[in-house]
């Protein structure tokens, strides 16, 4: 073996010229590179269906249907790179709606990183918000907890701080057996514009396996409402992501149960397509601020509802990535109540529970430490 190894690395000399020490520099480095090179794990895929509205004088609406891939790379040294390939179902082709990107996550510590400004930035939020945590979700599945976020060390972060009440539940499917679901409702929090401050809130309910090492199901609400203008002005972005086969067909859903038809009730879902009447584009305040306060915001409430090291950010950054681009053409469609209840088979009954127009109460034990906690 070592005459055949040795005649190869002669034949490489004489046909390239180059010296033996260089040759042996070369393969030397493509080994290490190799040993550097991570394992591919495997490819999830997704649909996300984001829609952001704009109620005051006038009315703006713009829907995104888009779906992605992720690929995830482990290393040896406890990290994972995720790599996101979008595209728009919409296009005859399945162009690309965005470019591709990536971040790694450290998998030892929770923590992420990744090149570009704004990819960067949202990293930061993530990181600062898996530092804020003082509870793990699988310890309190069946009770209600509270989480408080400080980004006060971020700089350029619309808002310094936001405290979420969270409740877990578990959840029995036919095709996937028991899993978990997570609720995150914030507290008002604040923005500010010229005029003084915008109020906010955020709502993210999760649907995880029972490990709560990947997320199968994602929605959230987000809302800023201001009246300095003399009128009230509401700024409301909806989006839900969800895990598809390699087809992008949605996986089946349709008997999650009552429990979790009203964790989902109370995140405030649309229940029919905002009315245009009057078509208007979005004031300087909400596309300025109040877009990347939903953006900031996403990637909080869905790190607080995993309460884990591994990564919410396969959906909470598309979802940033994806609500930058909405805010110049208004674009309509159906209510995104309307499209779940479709995809996942929802029947009347399950729709009218989620929607908010049939109130089922959940019981639930209350942590010891959140006397104030809601069960509901």
């Amino acid at each position: 073996m070592n005459y055949v190894g040795q005649g190869r690395m002669t034949c490489v000399y004489r046909r390239t010229g180059l010296p033996f020490f260089v040759v042996m520099s070369v393969v030397v480095h493509a080994l290490c590179m190799s040993c550097v090179a991570g394992n591919v794990e495997g490819v999830d895929y997704f649909k996300m269906i984001s829609t952001l509205e704009y109620t005051g004088d006038g009315q703006f609406r713009n829907q995104t249907e888009s779906a992605y891939s992720v690929a995830k790379e482990v290393f040896a040294n406890d990290r994972v790179r995720y790599s996101f390939i979008m595209s728009d179902p919409n296009s005859p082709s399945g162009a690309k709606a965005a470019s591709d990107f990536s971040f790694v996550l450290d998998k030892s510590t929770g923590l992420m990183s990744a090149a570009g400004r704004d990819l960067a930035f949202w990293a930061q939020v993530h990181n600062e918000t898996v530092k804020s945590l003082e509870k793990v979700t699988k310890d309190y599945v069946g009770k209600t907890w509270k989480q408080t976020v400080n980004l006060s060390s971020v700089s350029g972060a619309p808002f310094s701080e936001v405290s979420f009440t969270l409740t877990a539940i578990n959840v029995k499917t036919a095709a996937f057996g028991d899993m978990i679901a997570v609720r995150a409702l914030s507290e008002p929090f604040f923005i500010t514009i010229d005029k003084g401050p915008v109020g906010c809130k955020i709502n993210t309910v999760c649907l995880f396996d029972v490990e709560i090492e990947d997320v199968y199901l994602s929605i959230s609400v987000f809302e800023a409402t201001t009246d300095i203008k003399g009128t009230k002005e509401t700024l409301r972005h909806e989006v839900a992501t969800y895990r598809t086969d390699t087809t992008g067909k949605p996986y089946d859903l349709s008997d999650v149960g009552k429990d979790f038809e009203a964790l989902v009730a109370k995140v405030g879902l649309r229940k029919d397509s905002l009315q245009i009447t009057k078509e208007a584009g979005l004031p300087k305040w909400a596309s300025a601020k109040g877009v990347p306060a939903a953006q900031v915001a996403n990637i909080c409430s869905a790190a607080v509802c995993e309460g884990a090291l591994n990564p919410v950010g396969m959906i909470s950054i598309p979802t940033a990535r994806t609500l930058a681009g909405q805010g110049g053409s208004r674009v309509a469609g159906a209510s995104l109540l309307a499209r779940l209840a479709g995809g996942f088979g929802w029947n009347l009954p399950t729709i009218g529970i989620i929607g908010g127009a049939i109130a089922i109460p959940i019981i639930l034990a209350q942590d010891d430490d959140d006397d104030d906690a809601s069960p509901h």
